[in-house]
């Protein structure tokens, strides 16, 4: 592969020459020595080098890659974790993956899937004498030697997210550890509690892809195939017979039902070396060892909770009133949140009426064009600056920072059509939150800092009532909009009030107690749904208007976090051991109370809660981004996107399709059935050379207004046709 114009000329001394791959942590480059010794040097990825945690992982490959180096694995030559971009050079190995020689060739024959069985189970067993747990063995990780060798064939590489059994790095929270189909079962259900037993079931999968060119968990997703592995049966294909009991063995879901590394070895010692002369009397049968393979515990990622922060901690938004449908998924982080019902919610109403008022050419406002918008500083400040906050609207795009307050982008033109500005007093604590929308008014944090709320008309500016700071959370629902009165804190108590959202009017105010950070959700007609768990208990319902009381029922208990409602139905997430990652949901409904629970094949990240459209939950899973859909009324997945493909924005739901935002600022539709593609409009930005954090994906989903997309990612915000 080519080197790119911002790749290094040398890492650590050693002449950079090409690139040879790339990953989710670093790329990895063919270099030389000043003694002219090829090496392959992993560089890891800008956006890891300032994450502690990351370092400590990256010591850790070192540390294991070096303790492991033997005839079936590429030493470590040299390394280096404090530099600026850590990084390791490793012996370089010429030859080709097992996954590129399938592709090319096809299947082994025997003596050839006999002596990699052979050489892959006795680099395991070095590996797993020296303590440490590979956890990502698969056909991209085997590299075959040009003209094989007397000391072996194969090398076992990538040692990214290995564990030695004595280290106590914790694994980063909503990380996927492996690469499905290849990952053992305990890897999706109990991912923080593997041990060797995993590289063996590796194996087996392995074996069966080299025989049959493709694995036994195979599906058209990851996230299906995570399915399979689970719950399912492995498909051998045309596995030699021979082959048959261990690769079974080696793929029985318990682990303590798995055979050691050495008694693969032993057993495929075994086996014929050549099947033409016919199949053996007695073939060898492995009997695994009962006593449990000792695991490897690994800790969580630890999210110290409170009462007041049993929520997921990354990016605590409410964006789900802010935007007209909002949005939902699974990961670390309660943010942008929607909730889409059968019927088009009310906002989404508002916008398309707005949106009427000046149609023309099918739903675009008079004088529309493709537009979009870098939010950087400039002299006049009448820009954003780098890290704002957008909502976009049927009556333009609302921007906030720190140096403007409120800025609208012309939604035909993106031009700025006006500004407040922001007091330039500072104000230790001081953060931005997102405008919220609501019938032709935005809100948004007050211009002297406070942390005020200050209304203003959508389309002129005017400014139409203020509540003085410091305030804490506000969002609009169910027509009226809410404000917690207090700055979060450790209180479990909290003071929340209604206000009419045009003329500022107080409608209501209560005192309540509850374990969760936003306790109110959108009901129908009008109504309010409050997560009192942690005072009163249960879920009340509330009239948006009065404040009264309608009804309640039990919830269930305090350690699950409610993610969102849907038309009458409660879904709240588990999380692991106060990790931030779930492996199921429970879903309540609340007229009778009735509970149910759904699992799903692996941990997952709720980086916002998840969108309901009739019986499909749809899934962000930020840590992988991917998005996944279940059906909850039948309790299976669905589809899952490819990892490959990278969701960078929560989705939205409208006329029967999902639209998400793409590293590149292009908007993807998707079927929501089947999650095939349906269209993909251009980038609206030059995305080349930009960093992770430049392109870290958005908290705000698409909005369709008419037949025209709008989009905030970190580049800018973008308005482009919709092709689909």
């Amino acid at each position: 592969m080519t080197l790119r114009e911002n790749d290094p000329e040398s890492v650590g001394g050693y002449r950079i020459e090409s690139r040879i791959g790339t990953g989710g942590m670093g790329v990895v480059y063919l270099a030389r020595s000043a003694s002219g010794r090829a090496v392959a040097v992993k560089v890891v990825h800008t956006r890891y080098a300032d994450d502690v945690e990351f370092r400590a992982r990256f010591r850790q490959e070192i540390a294991a890659a070096r303790r492991v180096s033997g005839a079936f694995t590429a030493p470590v030559v040299d390394a280096d974790a404090e530099a600026a971009r850590p990084w390791m050079a490793t012996a370089f190995v010429p030859g080709s993956t097992l996954s590129q020689r399938v592709e090319a060739s096809g299947p082994l024959d025997w003596p050839a899937l006999r002596r990699l069985g052979t050489e892959l189970a006795e680099a395991l067993r070095e590996i797993h004498r020296a303590e440490v747990v590979h956890r990502d063995l698969k056909p991209s990780n085997v590299l075959l030697l040009e003209g094989g060798g007397d000391d072996g064939a194969v090398r076992v590489i990538d040692f990214g997210i290995s564990r030695a059994a004595d280290s106590d790095v914790r694994t980063q929270t909503g990380m996927v550890m492996g690469s499905p189909p290849f990952m053992a079962p305990e890897q999706f259900s109990s991912p923080h509690e593997v041990g060797s037993a995993v590289d063996v079931f590796s194996l087996g999968a392995v074996l069966v892809y080299a025989a049959t060119a493709h694995s036994p968990f195979e599906a058209e997703n990851a996230y299906l195939a995570a399915y399979n592995t689970v719950h399912g049966e492995p498909e051998l294909g045309q596995l030699p017979a021979p082959l048959l009991p261990l690769v079974s063995a080696c793929l029985a879901k318990e682990p303590a039902d798995r055979p050691t590394s050495s008694e693969v070895l032993a057993a495929l010692a075994d086996l014929p070396e050549d099947l033409t002369a016919g199949e053996p009397a007695d073939e060898p049968v492995v009997e695994p060892s009962r006593t449990p393979v000792a695991v490897a515990s690994e800790q969580t990622m630890a999210l110290t909770p409170n009462a007041r922060q049993a929520e997921p901690k990354r990016r605590r938004k409410v964006l789900w009133v802010a935007v007209a449908a909002s949005v939902a998924v699974l990961g670390i982080g309660a943010a942008a949140f929607a909730v889409v019902t059968d019927e088009p919610a009310p906002s989404v109403e508002s916008y398309d009426a707005l949106a009427r008022e000046s149609a023309s050419g099918g739903g675009a406002s008079a004088g529309w064009q493709p537009w979009h918008r870098a939010l950087t500083a400039d002299g006049d400040g009448t820009q954003m600056s780098i890290g704002s906050s957008c909502t976009p609207d049927a009556l333009g795009v609302f921007c906030t920072s720190e140096q403007v307050a409120l800025t609208r982008l012309d939604p035909a033109t993106g031009a700025v059509d006006w500004t407040k500005p922001m007091s330039r007093k500072q104000v230790s604590g001081f953060s931005v939150r997102e405008p919220v929308v609501h019938d032709g008014v935005v809100f948004t944090n007050s211009t002297d800092r406070s942390e005020g709320i200050e209304a203003f008309d959508a389309r002129t500016g005017e400014r139409l009532w203020q509540l003085p700071g410091p305030l804490g959370e506000f969002h609009s629902l169910s027509g009226v909009l809410l404000v917690h009165l207090d700055k979060l804190g450790d209180s479990d108590t909290a003071r929340y009030a209604a206000y009419e959202p045009r003329t500022g009017k107080e409608l209501w105010r209560h005192e309540l107690t509850s374990s969760s950070v936003s306790p109110f959700y959108e009901g129908p007609k009008g109504t309010l749904y409050a997560d009192l768990r942690g005072g009163a208990g249960g879920i009340a319902r509330l009239d948006a208007r009065t404040g009264r009381t309608l009804g309640k029922v039990t919830a269930p208990d305090d350690g699950l976090w409610l993610a969102t409602v849907h038309d009458g139905t409660a879904y709240y997430a588990r999380w692991e051991n106060d990790s931030g990652v779930s492996a199921d949901f429970v879903v309540q409904d609340l007229t009778s109370g009735r509970t149910r629970r759904i699992d799903f094949p692996w941990s997952v990240e709720p980086e916002a809660p998840p969108l309901v459209q009739g019986d499909t939950m749809y899934i962000f899973d930020y840590g992988n981004e991917t998005l996944l859909a279940y059906d909850v009324k039948r309790g299976k997945p669905l589809w899952s996107s490819s990892r490959d493909l990278r969701i960078f924005s929560e989705p939205a739901y409208y006329e029967g399709r999902l639209y998400v935002t793409m590293p590149d600022t292009s908007i993807l539709a998707l079927d929501p059935r089947t999650g095939k593609e349906i269209s993909r409009t251009d980038p609206s930005f030059d995305t080349a050379g930009r960093s992770f954090e430049e392109l870290s994906p958005s908290g705000v989903p698409p909005l369709l207004v008419g037949d025209v997309l709008y989009g905030v990612s970190g580049p800018g915000v973008f308005s482009v046709a919709d092709v689909s």
